[in-house]
């Protein structure tokens, strides 16, 4: 199971797409560190976790790309 596919099932959708996470994320101005402090996520903290301590995260400044790449990743539970 992808991140992707972990977030919709938290939140009741089915088929939520890569970019309407990413807009939703933008609109609330959610970065991906600050993921778990929203009620409905705290259960992907280790997901969260991990994809923070790869060098992908540790060298980009692109918020968009990082949430690209964490929802294609898998979920960690």
């Amino acid at each position: 199971m992808t991140n992707l596919e972990k977030m919709n099932e938290l939140v009741g959708t089915i088929n939520s797409a890569k970019e309407q996470v990413i807009n939703w994320a933008y609109m609330n101005r959610i970065p991906l560190c600050c993921l778990c402090d929203e009620q409905e996520f705290e259960e992907m903290e280790n997901s969260v976790e991990a994809f923070m301590d790869t060098v992908f995260y540790m060298n980009s400044d692109d918020e968009n790309e990082i949430w690209d790449k964490f929802l294609d990743a898998n979920y960690i539970d």
